[in-house]
């Protein structure tokens, strides 16, 4: 039963960030965050993967960025081939300044959309 509820919670979490992101909210950022935090701090979701999952989108959106290579680089094994996992990543590597670590998995990144995308050059770019 308390399965349901994290996934519950892991969705509003979601939600919450790109409503945040997309309207420029710090309302709907921080209780993402807090959503986040709730999910990666239990007890029985801590050591697991979207645990962790949860713990460094939290960190993410606090740009905590070494915390969140602490949580990021404890199952990245586990989606070296994928594109979203590997743009956030990158990111949180540029950001604490390990950019030539950055631009090496953006470069992993296979998605066209991806790779077309503003963001995404620019982040290049910078590395």
């Amino acid at each position: 039963m308390m399965i349901v509820f994290f996934q519950e919670y892991i969705l509003k979490g979601v939600v919450n960030a790109a409503l945040g992101q997309e309207m420029g909210s710090r309302d709907h950022m921080k209780i993402a965050q807090q959503f986040f935090q709730l999910v990666g701090g239990s007890a029985s979701e801590c050591d697991t993967i979207p645990g962790r999952q949860c713990m460094a989108s939290c960190f993410f959106l606090l740009k905590q960025f070494d915390d969140v290579l602490i949580y990021l680089n404890s199952f990245k094994s586990y989606f070296y081939n994928d594109d979203i996992f590997n743009f956030n990543y990158a990111q949180a590597k540029a950001t604490t300044g390990n950019t030539s670590e950055g631009e090496e998995v953006f470069l992993l990144i296979q998605s066209e959309k991806l790779k077309n995308d503003y963001i995404y050059l620019s982040w290049l770019a910078r590395c």
